[in-house]
């Protein structure tokens, strides 16, 4: 008897032990991947300060590459429109749009000077036009960002705002930004599919407007006319009496609303939003320019600092890989 007792405790002790030594030997795991992730930061920061004169040039070298740039090239002044497409669907009129973008080069600016309907001066100004979506992350209704460079365009988290987008217009001269608006409408205009959509469009309006003030007309009179609706089984009938519920009350006002406020919105929208497109935010002048020394910085300082860390890497250790390459 004796021994049928100790045997199971000798296991579970064993048990224990061994679970124990599990979570002692994954604890010293995690340590010493902190250990060496902090030896590595700190190898890093030491060799970053030893190095620092190459940081240092790295940093004049971007900030003397951006200060040439921007005196050899013109400034670029960008500034957005807002729009709302009414005859089509976002995605039709945002590709028609891009074709733009390849008119702004050297070689096509009479050709865009003609889209746009305006001097070819006046196009030789434009760097670029692009449209682009509003987004939203949150799938709130609130627009969070744009897709200027098509980021999210595979995301299928994030919607894309539907009822309206943008258009973004990078000039060398910002007084031209009334012309480029006036250019963008009537470059949309011209298109015969656009137009005949859109009549098609305030056609459907117009007979949807009417139609309903005559459903709103028709409703407003039956209310006027009966509260009650009483069933043929309630009367009498040659001297029957026929027991029945109480008549039914019928009111009218919850449906009288509902088409009166359809109606209005189609009005609102026939009434301002008649065209192809609707304007809702015109440009605005960004004071600094877009290929600002900071604007460049930006895009070449990792670039300079990679490459220093590089030639820091290689000075320190040359012996070594030279060594490597030979065997």
């Amino acid at each position: 008897m004796t021994d049928t007792n100790t045997k199971p405790d000798s296991g579970s002790r064993n048990d224990e032990i061994d679970l124990l030594q599990l979570f002692r030997s994954f604890g010293d795991f995690i340590v010493r991947i902190f250990k060496g992730l902090f030896n590595l930061i700190l190898q890093f920061i030491i060799f970053s300060i030893r190095k620092s004169l190459y940081l240092i040039a790295a940093l004049l070298l971007t900030v003397l590459t951006s200060y040439l740039k921007v005196k050899i090239q013109d400034e670029i002044f960008y500034s957005d429109l807002v729009l709302k497409s009414n005859a089509v669907q976002n995605q039709e009129m945002i590709s028609y749009i891009n074709r733009l973008q390849g008119l702004t080069s050297k070689v096509n600016h009479r050709i865009l000077a003609d889209e746009l309907n305006i001097p070819v001066e006046k196009a030789e100004l434009v760097s670029d036009i692009t449209a682009y979506w509003f987004v939203d992350k949150n799938r709130d209704g609130i627009v969070d960002d744009i897709d200027l460079n098509n980021r999210f365009i595979a995301d299928t988290n994030i919607d894309k705002i539907s009822w309206k987008f943008g258009i973004r217009a990078s000039v060398k001269d910002p007084q031209i930004f009334e012309e480029v608006t006036t250019g963008v409408i009537n470059y949309i205009n011209s298109n015969e599919y656009f137009r005949q959509a859109n009549e098609a469009r305030l056609k459907n309006l117009k007979e949807t407007i009417d139609q309903t003030g005559k459903e709103i007309y028709k409703l407003d009179s039956l209310q006027k006319r009966e509260y009650f609706r009483e069933d043929e089984s309630t009367r009498l009938k040659e001297g029957q009496l026929v027991f029945t519920n109480d008549p039914e009350i019928k009111l009218f006002h919850a449906d009288l609303l509902d088409l009166l406020r359809d109606k209005q919105v189609r009005e609102r929208e026939l009434g301002i939003d008649n065209g192809i497109i609707s304007l809702r935010e015109g440009f605005t002048l960004n004071q600094q320019p877009e290929n600002s020394i900071t604007y460049y910085a930006k895009k070449s300082i990792l670039i300079y600092i990679g490459l220093a860390y590089l030639i820091a890497l290689f000075i320190t250790y040359r012996k070594k890989l030279l060594e490597f390459l030979r065997n």
